[in-house]
């Protein structure tokens, strides 16, 4: 099944009546689109299925902290403070 990429890519109005103009442009738009799936791809199974969760949720975890007003210095400082602590009392 063949798609479009209008659910993806908006263009104005001038610019799309312009981009039709453009010889072999739907060709290496296509190549280009393939190239970047195939990278994408390759980055996936680079890393397990269980780092990119990790790496999921700290992202979230970020962007909630962020919600919440908690810059990445006061994330540092508590880190270190648990640290210490944790090292402490070894």
């Amino acid at each position: 099944m063949n798609a479009t990429l209008h659910p993806f890519i908006e263009l104005p109005a001038d610019l799309s009546e312009k981009a039709r103009l453009v010889p072999g442009l739907p060709e290496r738009v296509l190549r280009f689109i393939r190239m970047e799936v195939a990278i994408n791809e390759r980055r996936q199974q680079r890393y397990s299925p269980e780092t990119l969760a990790v790496v999921k949720r700290a992202r979230a975890l970020v962007e909630k902290r962020k919600a919440e007003g908690i810059d990445r210095d006061e994330g540092m400082k508590a880190f270190e403070r648990n640290f210490a602590a944790i090292t402490d009392a070894l």
